[in-house]
This record gives C-alpha cells, sequence and structure tokens, in this order.
C-alpha cells in the first residue's frame, strides 16, 4: 500500500466510503467520532462498542474488533484528518471512560496504548456550523435580561 498523502488520498480506495460515512454523521450528529465512523463503514458492530464500553475481558481495546487490519485502520484514521481538513471540522478532544457502576477507567482503543493513535481515535470532528447553531440556540432561549 502506498502512503496517504495530502496529494493522493482523494483516490484511496477507503475515501469515498469516508465520505459517505461522514457525511451521515455530520447530518445525523453534527459531529464525527471515529469510532461510529467505523461503524459507519461496516467495519465495527454497535455490539462491540457496547462490549468495549462496559470493559468486558473479551474486548480490552477498540481495534481487536475493528474488522479491517490495523494498518488499514490507521489509514482510514489519516484519510478522515484531511477529509475533515477539507470540510473545516474543528477538533476536540473526547474523553472515553468504561461504563462500568464506580469504575469510569479510561478505555484503550489500541493494544499497545500508541499515544498518536489514542489521539486519533478520541478526537470528534466538530462542524463549525453545529457550534454556531448551538450557540444561538442557546442564546435564544436564554435571553439576556437587564436588572435594574
Amino acid at each position: 500500500m502506498k502512503k496517504v498523502t495530502l496529494e493522493n488520498y482523494r483516490t484511496d480506495k477507503y475515501y469515498l466510503r469516508i465520505v459517505k460515512a461522514t457525511a451521515e454523521l455530520l447530518t445525523e450528529q453534527g459531529y464525527v467520532a471515529p469510532v461510529r465512523l467505523f461503524q459507519k463503514m461496516q467495519l465495527l458492530t454497535e455490539q462491540d462498542i457496547v462490549a468495549w464500553r462496559r470493559g468486558r475481558g473479551r474486548l480490552p481495546y477498540l481495534e481487536k474488533a475493528i474488522r479491517c487490519n490495523l494498518a488499514q485502520a490507521s489509514r482510514i484514521l489519516r484519510i478522515l484528518r484531511f477529509h475533515a481538513h477539507d470540510l473545516n471540522l474543528k477538533p476536540s478532544s473526547t474523553v472515553y471512560l468504561r461504563k462500568q457502576p464506580g469504575n469510569g477507567m479510561p478505555l484503550k482503543f489500541t493494544k499497545y496504548g500508541d499515544n498518536k493513535l489514542e489521539e486519533a481515535y478520541t478526537t470528534h470532528l466538530v462542524s463549525p456550523r453545529l457550534k454556531a447553531a448551538a450557540k444561538d440556540t442557546v442564546i435564544n432561549n436564554f435571553p439576556i435580561c437587564n436588572a435594574k
């Protein structure tokens, strides 16, 4: 496989699937979470995500459940970042914690905890239009009162 670069990422075999999944996620929720992107691309199931979030022993890290090899998963994350830049999406770091009563331990995405990959998985890409719309909604729903 050729290395994904700014010059060639639009010709990659995953590009159109990423564009489609990104568009769907932006329409549905206004942001793209890499975990949900893999789900939209049918490389992860909801059951896998739930098992991982609950911290079940059989799924100690998310990459174990992704239905492609790790080089392809990294490639998809890289293409997503290039595409997000084209769409002017803003990165937003997110913390993923286990969903267990009384146990808010951080979730692992990779087997060895590679910092760059962990960061790529935890970075949500937010539409600036969503942020502006949310800000307008807050301002309109809670008008500023001039107290005397």
